[in-house]
């Protein structure tokens, strides 16, 4: 970070005011100096000028020092996302940064995006990484931040859709649980979610929608943890605690039991036609298997109530 970024106007101004003082005081000792009546009181003067370009100065790197630290406590969110102390101290790390002093800082914008994603808000963090673009287009940090977080909005964006599918499909499935075209579009939605390449925030509910069709589908102990998952972010979470309960009382398995696969017939006995010569089956072709993350349910993580906290802090400022 520059020396001066994230100064503000009055620190700025403060700065020119103290350097126009210390060289007129120069100015003035030499004058005296070189008439030979040096007037040693100046030298007092000079404290002045110090401090009006010092203490910005020093605002100044505090501030650095400040944003160097919430780069920090970025990393180690996006190591354990579901860290819920270490979220708590990057927020509260952020919430003593003055946004009067951010605003003019490509780095603090760059860091406080970063911040954004790391917590699940996408939306929020491509808003204020274009501002760091607007401060500071060439930048690597900033642009290396812009790639980044585009990256994840988008990864986010399909997701969205992905969920938005399934929960239609399991709002229809519940008025008629015996369908089981729809059941079979469950398991599509559920099977295109697992292919997710990249671990991304999801809303709570968004989660337990993934949870549900999870179970419904028969992964009961796999929707299980997904409700555990939340609740351990969420430790109230009504709907959480209802899908957790219905799985322990099996009332999921009764309502959507496993359906089994139909036994092959075999030929009546008695007489053989011999009218016609049996043939051999057509071959054919096996279809690719769709390859399936088995960690899909630790890369759905979600997302913690304690980064309302953070939208609370940016309408605030």
């Amino acid at each position: 970070m520059k020396l001066l970024e994230g100064i503000q106007l009055h620190e700025l101004v403060l700065i020119i005011l103290g350097f126009i003082l210390g060289l007129v005081l120069i100015f003035v000792f030499l004058f005296g100096a070189l008439r030979g009546k040096p007037n040693l009181k100046l030298l007092y003067g000079f404290i002045a000028p110090l401090i009006m370009i010092g203490y910005p100065s020093i605002q100044s790197i505090e501030f650095s020092k400040d944003v160097i630290k919430i780069d920090k406590l970025v990393e180690q969110v996006n190591r354990n996302p579901t860290d819920t102390m270490a979220t708590r101290a990057l927020i509260n790390e952020i919430s003593t940064l003055p946004k009067s002093r951010c605003v003019t800082s490509s780095d603090a914008m760059s860091t406080i995006a970063n911040a954004q994603a790391a917590v699940g808000l996408y939306d929020s963090a491509k808003v204020t990484i274009q501002k760091a673009v607007a401060l500071s287009p060439n930048s690597d940090k900033v642009i290396e931040s812009k790639k980044q977080i585009e990256k994840q909005w988008t990864q986010q964006k399909d997701f969205e859709k992905k969920v938005d599918k399934l929960k239609s499909n399991l709002q229809r499935l519940e008025a008629n649980p015996k369908n089981t075209v729809l059941r079979d579009s469950v398991a599509i939605n559920l099977n295109e979610i697992k292919r997710l390449n990249a671990p991304v925030h999801m809303a709570q509910r968004d989660i337990l929608a993934v949870g549900l069709a999870a179970a419904i589908v028969g992964e009961r102990q796999a929707a299980e943890q997904v409700a555990d998952d939340v609740l351990r972010v969420s430790p109230n979470q009504p709907d959480a605690k209802r899908l957790k309960q219905a799985i322990i009382d099996k009332v999921i398995e009764r309502q959507f039991p496993i359906r089994q696969p139909a036994k092959p017939q075999s030929p009546p006995q008695g007489k053989m036609n011999t009218e016609t010569t049996p043939q051999k089956p057509p071959i054919v072709q096996a279809p690719v298997p769709i390859k399936i993350d088995t960690n899909w349910r630790s890369k759905l993580i979600p997302k913690s109530a304690i980064a309302r906290n953070f939208i609370k802090w940016d309408k605030e400022q």
